[in-house]
């Protein structure tokens, strides 16, 4: 053994607080219900209006669920069908109203005219900064993917001939639609906005830029002298 050298192990001394750091870090694979908390805290945190994006999914798949699967609970259709026109009213209030303008910045509405025509009014955030991307996400991912869903349904109970329940998918798309297209509309006005906006600013800099006293002094020395050596060059053509 005197001809082997003893291997000196180094230990890292972990205090109190590091420790609990590292415990309180571990998610146990074998506790999801845990995994689920901290996944569920993240969401929180990165939404800055959960209410309204849990609100935003909520009526949409109720609505889908007492759709499809009402008739396990009751076998009344006009309660099933009660209760879906009811549920996809307070999803296209909600949207319209509460959702859009919190998760993405955006409200549309309109109203008829005396005339008989109808205006629309768009109104949006001046700051899209103060948005967060995942509330933009939730927001267009479900007003989107729900019509998709209706239109499946559509098909399907066309295939069946279950044509007792198309009225309240045809009512469901609808209400789906004239939030699409609003939106769609909403925000085609924001970007129209915004770039007015840039163009304006851009504009404003360059008439301080010219404004500018010695700015405006090198741009009118730069075209004297140009004018200048301009003349002297047809002058010395002219003696030749």
């Amino acid at each position: 053994m005197s001809g082997v050298k003893e291997e000196e192990l180094e230990f890292i001394s972990v205090g109190a607080d590091d420790e609990n750091d590292m415990v309180s870090a571990y998610v146990d694979p074998s506790q999801p219900d845990r995994a689920d908390n901290i996944i569920g805290n993240w969401l929180f945190n990165q939404s800055k209006h959960p209410s309204a994006a849990f609100f935003h999914l909520f009526f949409k798949a109720l609505a889908l669920f007492v759709y499809m699967f009402g008739s396990w609970f009751t076998s009344s259709f006009i309660f099933i069908f009660v209760v879906c026109i009811i549920l996809l009213a307070f999803d296209f209030w909600t949207v319209k109203n509460i959702s859009g303008r919190l998760l993405v910045g955006l409200r549309w509405w309109s109203y008829v005219k005396e005339d008989g025509s109808t205006e629309w009014i768009f109104e949006s955030l001046e700051d899209m900064a103060e948005l967060s991307p995942l509330d933009s996400r939730i927001f267009w991912g479900a007003l989107y993917t729900a019509p998709l869903a209706w239109i499946l349904l559509l098909i399907v109970g066309l295939l069946r001939l279950k044509f007792e329940y198309l009225p309240v998918v045809i009512a469901a798309l609808v209400l789906s639609f004239a939030n699409i297209v609003g939106y769609m509309k909403c925000s085609s006005s924001a970007k129209a906005k915004m770039q007015s906006m840039v163009e304006q600013g851009l504009k404003h800099g360059s008439l301080a830029a010219l404004e500018n006293n010695s700015l405006r002094s090198w741009v009118l020395s730069s075209l004297l002298a140009v004018t200048t050596s301009g003349n002297g060059n047809q002058g010395g053509s002219n003696q030749v």
